[in-house]
């Protein structure tokens, strides 16, 4: 490995690893502490959905700002911001409104500058570590990520019962400038493609043809068509299995912590294993086999629910279930890693921050409707009824493209064409 791309890696995953880490505590803190505060799962649920939205909303320009300007920038920018709006967040709730809305706002405001950020790092990928490198890339992103999701609830929790909310609000403000600082170190343009001048356009015409590109793309394009769907039937997961667990199978609340827990651990793993090893060469057959394995264990995770197995043991049940999701959490990677190098592989320099925030887009349009749709159905319809319809679902619509050959073929080509990138001579810093 270059002496260059080690240390981007190292810096990159100190980066990541701290500023998700703090977000993630501050989430878990936030999140105790309006339900602590108002009683109400209502209130806190809105958190989620001002976290969520701009990502939504605002991933389109987001990709297209990343095309037009500096990303490492934009990184460095956004980093800064978050420190400096969770600086502001603290001095209104600790002196001015120790008011619920103040942390709305908070949520909101980083959502949008995450939602920039994320378009700017992912898109810069290549260029800071080549195409060569690009499994592993993402493979250690993934694994911080996993492994700061799985401390963050259980640092959140321990420091909760110590420390006021204003004191996660100053973690958190550490943890930004910490990855603010790695990303000024990190040489983000080390395999950058030679930029042409930019033109007179403007930021809505570049978006424009960033939908242009998409559609014109029949990978990308039905990528992000099957992504939409895919995320969509999937959405059952994260509404049902709490309610299978705690209302169904009456487990405690910490096994169900525990369950969910193993969904990162899964992650994490597999993520840690495809870091280790090759790039994978056959990706048609991997995301093949993650897309038609993935029905199969949303199918087998509503089993419990059956009038059959009402009888099992939750001794038995518990178990049983971490298996499942820790198998569902590995074969999303398995499906995501090779379909994230081919995107970055095969879309130019250009494009890249607006392919990618599309991408994003796609997969996160339709889980809001799954979370309230599936809420709704839950109390009407038992939970392996819906949970095998959604399976259903997804291998219907893997079975259509299998059958159309669309993604899979347009996969083969794309390994086909897809080449290295040589190292640019004036390298940026």
């Amino acid at each position: 490995m270059e002496t260059a791309v080690k240390r981007n890696l190292i810096l990159f995953m100190i980066g990541k690893f701290t500023a998700v880490l703090g977000s993630s505590v501050f989430g878990f803190a936030i999140g105790l502490y309006i339900l602590a505060e108002t009683g109400s799962s209502l209130n806190f649920a809105i958190t989620l959905v001002l976290s969520t939205l701009p990502r939504i909303i605002l991933s389109p320009l987001a990709g297209t700002i990343a095309d037009r300007l500096d990303r490492k920038k934009i990184i460095i920018t956004t980093d800064f911001a978050c420190a400096a709006w969770l600086v502001i967040t603290f001095i209104l709730f600790n002196f001015v409104f120790s008011a619920i809305w103040v942390l709305y706002l908070a949520a909101a405001v980083l959502g949008i500058l995450n939602t920039f950020y994320s378009a700017a790092v992912t898109s810069a990928i290549h260029n800071m570590v080549g195409p060569d490198y690009l499994q592993k890339a993402f493979s250690l992103n993934q694994a911080a990520a996993s492994l700061s999701t799985i401390l963050g609830p259980v640092l959140g929790g321990v420091l909760f019962a110590l420390v006021p909310i204003t004191t996660f609000m100053l973690i958190n403000t550490i943890t930004f400038v910490v990855s603010g600082i790695a990303s000024v170190l990190i040489q983000y343009h080390l395999y950058a493609e030679q930029r042409a001048e930019a033109d007179s356009t403007s930021v809505l015409q570049d978006i424009k043809s960033g939908f242009v590109y998409v559609k014109n793309q029949p990978f990308i394009f039905n990528l992000i068509l099957i992504s939409v769907l895919l995320n969509f039937w999937f959405a059952i997961f994260p509404v049902a299995l709490p309610y299978l667990v705690l209302q169904i199978r009456g487990m405690e609340a910490y096994q169900l912590g525990i369950i969910e827990g193993t969904f990162s651990v899964g992650m994490m793993i597999m993520a840690v294993v495809l870091s280790a090893r090759a790039e994978i060469k056959r990706k048609d057959r991997a995301i093949t086999t993650g897309l038609i394995v993935l029905p199969i264990l949303l199918i087998m995770i509503g089993l419990p629910d059956l009038p059959m197995f009402l009888g099992v043991t939750n001794a038995a049940i518990f178990p049983y279930l971490m298996v499942m999701v820790f198998a569902l959490s590995a074969f999303i990677m398995l499906i995501n890693m090779p379909v994230m190098v081919l995107l970055q592989k095969s879309t130019p320099d250009v494009y890249r921050g607006r392919v990618t925030a599309l991408m994003e887009m796609g997969a996160t349009a339709m889980v809001p409707l799954g979370y309230i749709l599936f809420g709704a159905l839950l109390e009407k319809f038992p939970v392996w009824l819906l949970m095998s319809a959604c399976g259903l679902g997804i291998i219907l619509l893997i079975a259509y493209h299998l059958w159309k050959k669309t993604i899979f073929r347009h996969i083969n080509e794309l390994e086909n064409k897809t080449v290295p990138v040589k190292l640019a001579e004036n390298t940026q810093v």
